[in-house]
């Protein structure tokens, strides 16, 4: 017995698109793509997390200690000073510069504020907290 295969020589057709921007209140969205690689670093989503919470400028110091005790799964004022400066420095050198160059936060010497509450992003992390709140 002899098995044909029938070569096909253009995909299927779709019955539908995804789009590569989501966003339904008519803004700028990041791209799914975008978001998820900015949520996938914990220091970066835990960030982020605070700057919307608190609603406006925080100072790093303050940001850095939220994002190690949600870390370390301890209560803000039970952070060492090891583990709040590697979370200064992660902030400062890795996770800030990320998301300013996404156009999410601003920051200076000593504060950081949250520019646009991405809808893609706000989303994504609204799930995520309702599956592990803190």
């Amino acid at each position: 017995m002899t098995t044909q295969y029938r070569v096909q020589n253009s995909p299927p057709p779709r019955t539908h698109e995804v789009p590569s921007r989501v966003c339904t209140d008519g803004g700028s969205s990041l791209s799914v793509d975008d978001a998820f690689t900015i949520l996938a670093n914990p220091a970066r989503r835990h960030a982020l997390t605070y700057l919307r919470r608190e609603g406006s400028a925080v100072d790093r110091t303050e940001l850095a200690r939220y994002v190690a005790a949600r870390e370390l799964e301890c209560d803000l004022d039970e952070v060492p000073a090891d583990a709040l400066e590697r979370a200064e420095i992660d902030l400062y050198h890795l996770a800030l510069p990320s998301l300013r160059a996404h156009g999410l936060v601003e920051y200076s010497e000593g504060a950081v504020v949250l520019l646009e509450d991405d809808p893609t992003i706000a989303r994504l992390l609204d799930a995520a907290e309702a599956a592990a709140p803190w």
